[in-house]
């Protein structure tokens, strides 16, 4: 019941873009252990039933570069950097001498080859070293690392080669389900469906086949994308794509019920059933509403703000699961994450948050600790 996207991105499978990630459910564990990668934490946790992994290494793959035809120095290939990869890039490990799973793009930024609006890049493959050092530079900070088995360097050139030409007609073969075009097998593909009409320049998915090459290959002006005109060439490429985006998975809860919508005023008296999932809005840190207790909280508390309190949400919302307890003989105030929740003495009803990772105990806590347990457990 874990959120996957989260998880991925503590896999360091993800970056906090988005992407596409592939999991496997598996049978439950005896116990989870939490952790803190990625500026995601986990948290720790018993017996459960059901488990997934993601089918992938415990290293982030690496991007395979897009590959521009040209002549180059043996041993090196060219890479094609989109922009902005400061901000989206993975991690990068060492200067000058970097790790082969690290960002390639990142990597060209931080040395110097490259600004941060993309542009091509001459990578060299070199033997792995028995040390990196990572540094801060032109905004992008590397990390050290001991010794790995691979590493690239850079190769500056005075001038950017001139990649092969890609080329657009208008001709539609049958058994398509949107405009195909055909384009030399060495053309951008995302470029090309943008001028053909499939995509725009947010993004999106397109599916592409390999064809024979042609004979010659005419150019044109499409969607604010030029193509140009060429001769024979030994492979082409055409795209499918249906006449409307796929429409994604939704979102699936694991409860037999919808999730209440709740308020930053919803509270554990105004729930119907003892262990319910409630969908948190934004915004609610700032809210006038009150908060009694840490970890345990009065059924009167805000469940929205306690969340952040308790470290399960942000201020920008989500989904929490509340179970119901009883009430408790004193309740603990305490100032956590922008929120100061009160001190209470004894109170009929309380509740807690499902895969909240159990609290330091002191001895004022010690029975709370002891029920967080119980329950958990």
């Amino acid at each position: 019941d874990s959120s996957i996207c989260k998880a991925a991105i503590h896999a360091r499978i993800l970056g906090n873009t988005g992407g596409l990630v592939t999991v496997e459910k598996s049978p439950g564990q005896q116990s989870y252990t939490g952790s803190t990668r990625n500026g995601v934490t986990t948290n720790n946790y018993g017996a459960w039933s059901g488990s997934f992994v993601f089918r992938a290494s415990s290293k982030p793959p690496t991007p395979k570069p897009t590959i521009v035809p040209t002549q180059k120095p043996p041993g090196s290939l060219l890479v094609q950097c989109s922009s902005d990869c400061t901000v989206n890039g993975r991690s990068v490990w060492g200067t000058d001498v970097y790790t082969d799973d690290s960002s390639i793009c990142k990597a060209a930024i931080h040395s110097g080859i490259l600004g941060n609006t993309g542009g091509l890049v001459t990578v060299e493959k070199s033997p792995g070293q028995q040390s990196y050092t990572g540094s801060t530079r032109n905004g992008v900070t590397t990390n050290n690392y001991g010794a790995w088995s691979g590493s690239f360097v850079f190769h500056a050139s005075s001038k950017p080669p001139t990649p092969k030409p890609a080329i657009v007609p208008t001709q539609k073969p049958p058994g398509s389900l949107f405009q195909i075009s055909y384009i030399t097998i060495d053309s951008s593909f995302c470029k090309a469906a943008i001028h053909a009409g499939i995509l725009g320049n947010n993004g999106g998915l397109v599916t592409v086949e390999k064809t024979p090459g042609l004979s010659s290959y005419t150019g044109s002006t499409r969607n604010g994308v030029i193509t140009n005109y060429y001769g024979s060439w030994t492979g082409s490429f055409v795209l499918h794509c249906s006449s409307k985006p796929p429409t994604p998975k939704p979102t699936k809860i694991p409860t037999q019920k919808p999730p209440v919508q709740g308020t930053c005023a919803t509270t554990a008296r105004d729930l119907k059933e003892s262990i319910t999932i409630v969908q948190c809005p934004s915004d609610c840190l700032v809210t006038e509403q009150n908060v009694w207790g840490t970890y345990i909280y009065t059924d009167d508390s805000s469940i929205c703000k306690s969340a952040i309190h308790a470290g399960i949400l942000e201020n920008d919302g989500g989904l929490v699961t509340v179970k119901k307890i009883p009430g408790q003989s004193s309740y603990s105030g305490s100032s956590r994450n922008g929120i100061t929740s009160n001190n209470y003495e004894s109170f009929s009803e309380s509740f807690i948050f499902h895969n909240l990772e159990e609290p330091e105990t002191t001895e004022s806590t010690d029975e709370q600790a002891q029920l967080i347990q119980l329950v958990l457990g």
